[in-house]
Formats: structure tokens, C-alpha cells, sequence
């Protein structure tokens, strides 16, 4: 009887495990359908994307500007959508930079936005490069970048020219001399160049030596010429002949004492040499026959 009992149990609860088998299989289909509900989606939860924010750049352009006195002068208009007056700032490189408020009636843009101002900037010799941006107006939401550029214009200053030239024609031991004179107006500069040209039409005294320096009565002593190219020249050339004389960086009154000069008539050009740059030419003649 007990053996009876104990197969009918085991029967029993093999019975149940497969309804309880059964009853699992047929729920989840209903998470393979095309769409399955919350429940049955497996894939990982996408993160929630950050709000939009309503901040916008602000606007502008920088319609004129000039340099003058060591200083430039900005002009143009700047607005935001989300408000104002936009701040503008320029800065050159002469600190700290300005800022002032685009808050002047502008015509075209029939508001008030635009901008008008001066600000120091280098006068010394160079190329010099200056920015103009728009400062954002924010509204507390997403940021956009603080600051919207407007423009970065350059100005160039050249070196300051030599002035007061004077030259004067003469002989020495029997060979012609010729003497060059003039102020040297640039105080930072890498080097002053004269430049002798003249028309050789016969091939006799020809110059053998390019230059030697001279000390005027009470002056101070010039710095020994080197010269590039062009002299001396072959006594049997007829043509054009040049001779470039590169002088040491200085300031004030300085004179060169040529010798051996041509019987012509001589082209000086004297520029200094600044920064990269090269002054206005100071530029005369004078006549060694």
C-alpha cells in the first residue's frame, strides 16, 4: 500500500512540474512580439538626453577702424538675442584691453547697438595685429562660448626715415672723395643701409676701396663699413656699378667718407632696417667728375 502511495505522489509532482513548465513557455512569447512591452525589453536604457538650451551668439561686425597717435579707432555694431546691450571688447597689444557696451544708435540696424571707441595701441615700427569680439548675453541656459570673434585687422609702421642728407664731392691724396651725411632717425633698428649707384662711362678710377669711415671734428667714431657687393669693381667695366654699405644700428648725425669714387655722377639712397621692415628712401645725387 505504501508503495502504492509513494508512486502516485511522485507521478503527482512530475505532473506539476510540467504544467509549471508549460505555464513559463507560454508567457514569454508574448515578449518576442515586434514591439515587446517595458517589461520584456532586454536592451539597455539610453540615457536621457540633456535639455536644449535657448541661448544664441551674439552678432556683429566691425564696420571701420583706423590707427592714429598710437591708438586705434573701432567702429561697428553688436547685438544678442537674448539681450543687451553685447559688450565689446578689443584688445592690441599695448594691455590691458578695453571693453565698452555697443549701445549707440545704429541706422542701419535701427537700434541701438552700435560701438565707437579708442584704444591704445603700439606706434612703434612693425606689423601690428588688434582683435574686436563680442562678449555673449546669457539666459541662464545651455551656454554657448563667451565670446564671438569679430575681426583681427592688422597695421603696418615703418621704420622712421633718415633725413637730412647732405653730400659733398672732394679729392684726397690725388683721388676723387665723396662724403655722405645724414640723420639717423630710427632708434630700434637692426641696421642702416647706404646705397651708391652711378653710370661708370670710362674705366679708370674705379674704386678700390668701398669706404672707410671718418670722425667729424668733436663727433664720435663710425663703425668700419662692410660692404656687400658691387665694389670694387674690374677697372676694364663700363656699365652700371653699385656698392651697398650696411652701417651698425645707432641714432643722430653720421657721416661716411668715400674714397676713390668715379669720375660720375653718383645716386646715394640711404634707408634703415627695422623689424623686418625698410623706412621710406632719403635719395640725392652729386656729380664726382
Amino acid at each position: 500500500m505504501k508503495r502504492i502511495l509513494a508512486i502516485g505522489l511522485a507521478l503527482t509532482l512530475s505532473a506539476g512540474l510540467t504544467v509549471a513548465a508549460a505555464g513559463t513557455a507560454l508567457a514569454r512569447p508574448n515578449c518576442d512580439v515586434p514591439i515587446p512591452p517595458p517589461a520584456c525589453d532586454d536592451s539597455p536604457a539610453e540615457p536621457t538626453p540633456p535639455p536644449v538650451g535657448s541661448d544664441k551668439y551674439p552678432m556683429g561686425w566691425l564696420e571701420s577702424w583706423e590707427f592714429v597717435g598710437g591708438a586705434v579707432r573701432v567702429s561697428g555694431w553688436a547685438s544678442d538675442p537674448n539681450g543687451g546691450p553685447v559688450q565689446v571688447t578689443v584688445q592690441t597689444d599695448v594691455p590691458p584691453a578695453v571693453t565698452r557696451p555697443a549701445n549707440l544708435w545704429h541706422v542701419e540696424r535701427n537700434a541701438f547697438v552700435g560701438f565707437s571707441f579708442t584704444v591704445p595701441s603700439s606706434a612703434l615700427a612693425g606689423v601690428h595685429t588688434f582683435c574686436v569680439t563680442a562678449n555673449n548675453v546669457p539666459d541662464g541656459s545651455q551656454p554657448v562660448p563667451e565670446v564671438v570673434p569679430l575681426a583681427c585687422p592688422q597695421y603696418r609702421i615703418s621704420p622712421a626715415a633718415p633725413s637730412g642728407l647732405t653730400l659733398s664731392a672732394g679729392y684726397q691724396e690725388g683721388k676723387r672723395t665723396l662724403d655722405v651725411t645724414f640723420t639717423d632717425n630710427s632708434v630700434r633698428e637692426d641696421n642702416y643701409r647706404i646705397d651708391l649707384s652711378w653710370l661708370q662711362t670710362t674705366p679708370d678710377d674705379t674704386p678700390t676701396d668701398p669706404g672707410l669711415p671718418t670722425t667729424p671734428p668733436g663727433g664720435p667714431s663710425l663703425p668700419t663699413p662692410q660692404p656687400t657687393w658691387g665694389a670694387p669693381i674690374p677697372t676694364t667695366e663700363v656699365g652700371v656699378a653699385r656698392a651697398v654699405i650696411y652701417g651698425t644700428p645707432d641714432t643722430g648725425r653720421r657721416t661716411w667718407h668715400f674714397t676713390h669714387m668715379p669720375q660720375a655722377f653718383v645716386h646715394v639712397v640711404v634707408v634703415s632696417n627695422e623689424a623686418g621692415l625698410t623706412s621710406p628712401a632719403l635719395s640725392g645725387g652729386i656729380s664726382t667728375r
